[in-house]
């Protein structure tokens, strides 16, 4: 830590402090008679966490601005003193939050009572230079929600500094060092496409952030499997009749076993009708052959029905891409993936 921060550090807590007597002014509202249990409380912990930030700031190691900043801001918020808004610029301005560090320093120097000359002239410097250099940026997104603007300054040496800024609503606008900047907005579990972009002193930039967009197509529906109702029921047909050309083939014959047993040489008794026992013998005989060939026939078919089916059913799973597509943008451009099972 340089001299001159350590001696405005000290200026700052001396103005807060108001001698060795109490953290806080007896001018300050808050310190006044008459306080309240809950006041005292509040009162007690914003002496806390102001001297947690000065601490923070005298760290041996350098000056820990972004925790003095939280602790600044929390003493503020239980006590309302516009003392510690010196503070707050002076941490807000090294963490290069530009916009934080114009509001408090104004403030201060209109709120606050018995601004030392010397720290009122720094601060009046510092504000000019602030106010003549930063750009304003205009960060807006399409639908309102809660949202957290990161914005990474990127320098030629050294680690970057980054910012993080949170919003509700739709837009957000700050105030940046000129410089080269990397912008991203995060909401929820979603994170824009990042945006580049170099700042120029006093210049004012706006731009509308867009999250990524995932673009998906179902795949489509399996064919379905042939119906196995035809095939089944022409087999079944060709049994049937293979089994009632069985049958009758066995009633055939055994009536031309009756006729042979009745009719040795073919010299038959004169009861004995041969005429009509040969007729229902090739009845018989006609019919089990058409039961045979028909039902062999039809079980033939319902086979080759069968075979058809099944192949035309693989050559269509075997023709069918089963496909997706998904599509988004990311910082080095947009595109889309084709994914699928062959």
């Amino acid at each position: 830590m340089t001299t001159g921060q350590r001696l405005r550090i000290f200026v700052s807590a001396l103005c807060v402090l108001g001698g060795p007597a109490g953290l806080f002014h007896e001018s300050v509202a808050f310190a006044g008679e008459g306080q309240n249990e809950q006041q005292s409380d509040s009162t007690a912990e914003a002496r806390k966490q102001f001297q947690a930030g000065v601490n923070l700031l005298d760290d041996p190691d350098g000056a820990r601005y972004e925790e003095a900043l939280f602790a600044f801001r929390k003493a503020y918020e239980l006590s309302r003193s516009p003392k510690i808004l010196g503070n707050i610029g002076f941490c807000a301005m090294h963490l290069e939050r530009d916009g934080e560090a114009i509001e408090a320093y104004t403030e201060y120097l209109n709120s606050a009572p018995s601004v030392d000359e010397r720290e009122r002239a720094q601060i009046q410097k510092d504000l000019s230079t602030l106010t003549w250099t930063s750009a304003k940026f205009h960060a807006t997104v399409k639908d309102k929600g809660k949202f957290v603007l990161v914005d990474t300054r990127i320098v030629g040496r050294g680690n970057p500094v980054v910012n993080s800024y949170p919003f509700e609503g739709t837009e957000l606008t700050v105030r940046l060092r000129p410089g080269r900047h990397s912008f991203k907005i995060q909401g929820g579990q979603n994170e824009s496409v990042p945006f580049e972009m170099g700042i120029e002193p006093a210049s004012e930039n706006t731009h509308r952030f867009t999250f990524p967009t995932t673009v998906l197509v179902e795949p489509p529906s399996q064919p379905s499997r042939p119906s196995l109702v035809g095939p089944i029921a022409l087999g079944t047909a060709g049994l049937v009749a293979i089994g009632a050309g069985v049958i009758t083939g066995i009633m055939a014959r055994s009536k031309a076993s009756d006729i042979d047993s009745n009719c040795p040489n073919d010299t038959c008794p004169r009861s004995y009708d041969l005429d009509s026992n040969r007729s229902s013998v090739n009845t018989l005989s006609t019919v089990a052959d058409v039961s045979l060939i028909g039902g062999g026939v039809m079980l033939g078919g319902a086979v080759v029905w069968y075979v058809i089916q099944s192949k035309s059913h693989s050559r269509q799973m075997g023709n069918t891409q089963q496909k997706w597509i998904s599509g988004g943008c990311a910082g080095s451009g947009c595109g889309i993936q084709l994914r699928g099972r062959f």
